[in-house]
């Protein structure tokens, strides 16, 4: 095969290659809506298209709504890399009807200062969702919502993934399956989420790790 030949072909091999890594990540990997697929509104964020509602909104920003669902809500919407600003959609509507107000009235502080633990979480997932290849902003309201939440498992385990999808574009693999392994042994974590949906978030994070010491 001639020499060119050979490097076209393993440009297109290694762009393969990217493209199914990306595929196949924390974030992206992870459907654990599949678990809670048996509930309306989880069915109809699946076929929205990636686009968030005005019924899901106010779903997503109602307290007495269980966090498990409207984690699975965000699942189900999906990832995407498009430059779409949900997140921001979702803080400023939570800002709004909460009527969150900061000392100079920029919603960002007013909802990174008065946010509820399940508020923080959720905009944290739709940030990571919406932008899989940068992580840091989403971690750090992930972190927020821990230190407000640092008993609840659904808490816990979608600050992992988005923790886990940072070490991941690091090629940290291994030290992202110990950290959640860290997660799956803490026993003193409220139950809020189902089983079925713990695993499927778990497994992946999990086998990231296989083959390590």
């Amino acid at each position: 095969m001639p020499a060119k030949m050979k490097k076209i072909l393993l440009l297109i091999i290694s762009i393969c290659t990217f493209s199914l890594s990306w595929g196949d990540s924390p974030l992206t990997y992870t459907e654990f809506h599949k678990a809670y697929i048996d509930i309306p509104i989880v069915q109809k964020a699946l076929n929205s298209k990636g686009k968030i509602s005005k019924e899901t909104m106010s779903y997503l920003a109602s307290e007495t709504n269980p966090l498990d669902v409207k984690l699975a809500i965000i699942n189900a919407i999906g990832w995407s890399n498009d430059g779409s600003k949900k997140s921001e959609a979702y803080l400023n509507y939570v800002v709004k009807t909460k009527k969150y107000i900061a000392g100079i009235n920029e919603n960002r502080l007013a909802f990174k200062w008065n946010a509820t633990a399940d508020e923080l979480i959720i905009f944290a997932y739709i940030r990571a969702m919406e932008d899989y290849f940068d992580v840091t902003y989403a971690n750090e309201f992930a972190q927020l919502a821990l230190q407000k939440n640092p008993n609840s498992l659904a808490v816990n385990l979608i600050s992992g993934i988005i923790k886990a999808q940072g070490l991941f574009l690091l090629n940290e693999w291994c030290y992202a399956s110990a950290q959640f392994n860290l997660i799956k042994k803490n026993t003193q974590l409220k139950t809020d989420l189902r089983k079925e949906g713990e695993i499927i978030i778990c497994e992946y994070v999990q086998s990231m790790g296989a083959n390590c010491n």
